[in-house]
């Protein structure tokens, strides 16, 4: 059967990130370059050794992660802006370490992100500020030695160590390693809540290890990020929801273990039309998980949008711009013709909805019927 390769959108990004430098000008004078949020958030960086485990990627060292923790922010004043990519000096709206806002101990529910094969944490950073601005402590996951480049909070740059990244058996390792990064985050989640100084191995801003709340976690992931976050979602009783957007349901080139068995957690999907009009989808796994028992669960597709669609690339990349055609497919790089901004409203207004259900308790009936507040939406069956 023919296989989808999934182009790495790091390339798009270096070009759009380069355009975005030289139409904001000076970087030192650059806006922010993501829509601005709700509230003030800050952002922090983390490394996190889990000294329990071997790098399945450099054999003989411990599993070490780079992290970026994004969060309700209070005071802001004299705090400097996070930058988008290092080196690049394009600011996002995280104001790097500022003290947490929080309405008590433990008030703010954590929420896990997993980016596409190859790509960085960054990739999703204005829904991880959405979040942070509705009171959500965003943590999302550099899966070093899968990214193209993992940026660490001293500034050493650990390179992709894979070779032949899309044999069947590296896909599975990647997914398997992917699995345990994120409950090894939930393990630093439950740390830092019990007052374990030495979950990290750098220091926190004020407030933010009295105001995670462990008991409340969520997790959403792109592409493999995606496919992570189900897997995680049926195999760890402590996470309480998941959103895949525009995740294959794989473990390697099969159909992944939730496809056939279920999870009792709810799961939202969300992927791009090219995805949900592919009939080799269909076929390989989404007909066999829609026959499957299982817990909460939907899956809706956003009309004329490609895989890119739920990245920080449409923000970066003119409407103007028309997708090549090479691109055009379910796990390439188009963006659609979609508006842009009605597309990043639908993802973080249904993402946050699933969150605001299921870690908060509110009602969001959105959920059951998105489309005469989100248009773009249609249902998958």
């Amino acid at each position: 059967m023919k296989r989808t390769r999934t182009f790495p959108l790091a390339p798009l990004l270096a070009a759009a990130v380069a355009f975005g430098t030289v139409a904001a000008g000076s970087p030192a004078s650059a806006d922010p370059i993501l829509p601005t949020p709700d509230a003030a958030v800050g952002v922090t960086a983390l490394s996190l050794v889990d000294r329990d485990r071997e790098d399945p990627w450099a054999p003989g060292t411990r599993r070490e992660l780079a992290v970026t923790v994004t969060y309700p922010a209070a005071a802001t004043t004299g705090r400097v802006r996070a930058p988008y990519l290092p080196g690049t000096g394009l600011p996002t709206n995280g104001h790097l370490d500022a003290p947490v806002a929080a309405s008590g101990k433990r008030s703010l529910p954590v929420v896990l992100f997993s980016p596409g094969f190859y790509m960085p944490r960054t990739l999703s950073t204005g829904t991880a500020e959405h979040l942070a601005s509705r009171g959500y402590v965003v943590i999302s996951i550099d899966h070093t030695g899968d990214a193209l480049a993992t940026v660490f909070p001293d500034g050493r740059v650990v390179p992709q160590r894979m070779t032949d990244s899309y044999s069947e058996a590296t896909l599975r390792k990647a997914a398997d390693t992917r699995v345990a990064d994120a409950k090894f985050v939930i393990d630093v989640v439950e740390s830092l809540a019990r007052g374990d100084d030495n979950a990290t191995q750098t220091p926190l801003p004020d407030g933010l290890a009295d105001a995670v709340d462990p008991t409340r976690i969520g997790m959403f992931g792109h592409s493999m990020g995606g496919a992570t976050t189900a897997e995680v979602l049926r195999t760890e009783p402590r996470l309480d929801a998941g959103v895949n957007l525009d995740g294959a349901l794989f473990y390697g080139t099969a159909p992944s273990p939730i496809v056939t068995e279920g999870a009792s957690g709810p799961l939202l999907s969300i992927i791009s039309s090219l995805h949900a009009d592919s009939p080799e989808g269909r076929e390989r796994f989404w007909d066999q998980y829609f026959r499957t028992d299982r817990g909460w669960s939907r899956v809706y597709a956003i009309a004329d949008t490609g895989h890119a669609s739920f990245t920080d690339a449409e923000h970066f990349v003119p409407q103007s711009v028309p997708d090549l055609p090479a691109f055009e497919i379910p796990g390439g790089l188009s963006l659609g013709t979609a508006p842009r901004q009605e597309v990043t409203r639908t993802i973080d207004g249904l993402v946050t909805a699933m969150f605001d259900r299921h870690l908060r308790d509110r009602d969001e009936q959105v959920l059951e019927n998105p489309t005469p507040q989100y248009p773009l939406i249609r249902e998958i069956r």
